[in-house]
């Protein structure tokens, strides 16, 4: 499993007919739900230019100049579907755009060193687990020592 993003950055020669989609499953009938992951722009100055840069960033035409490259998948309904490259992105794409529930994943909701990390902090404890599922509970303690101590640290 992995993000819509992956194309966009993947090494490994693969082309969108070896890998798929599926949606999210739904809970006692709940209504369409969507885990995204945010990008997230900060300008450090106040200009015109920037904030028509800023502003330009919200249209379609800049989703699908970003759209078309790959791994991306955005929720601004304006942009027509047919520029996403692939049917699997056009699929993950119909899934945004349609959920009742947009969400982010929980890595961009916790501090840095904890859900930002590679092979470390949130995403290194989940891969033991997948190495040792037996360990629930021993993998329960290290993540919530982990999280406990990245929050105390605030970053």
């Amino acid at each position: 499993m992995e993000g819509d993003f992956v194309p966009g950055v993947q090494t490994v020669k693969a082309k969108p007919s070896d890998y798929g989609e599926f949606a999210f499953p739904s809970v006692n009938g709940s209504p369409p739900s969507v885990e995204i992951g945010g990008d997230t722009i900060v300008a450090f100055r106040d200009t015109p230019a920037i904030e028509a840069f800023v502003n330009f960033l919200a249209t379609p035409g800049a989703a699908a100049a970003w759209a078309a490259k790959g791994g991306f998948a955005t929720g601004n309904t304006k942009m027509a579907v047919t520029v996403y490259p692939d049917a699997t992105t056009r699929a993950t794409a119909g899934a945004i755009a349609k959920a009742k529930y947009v969400v982010f994943d929980m890595s961009d909701q916790q501090p840095a060193s904890f859900g930002a990390t590679t092979g470390s902090g949130e995403w290194g404890l989940f891969q033991q687990f997948l190495q040792t599922p037996s360990n629930v509970s021993g993998i329960q303690q290290k993540l919530e020592s982990a999280a406990t101590a990245a929050y105390k640290a605030g970053k």
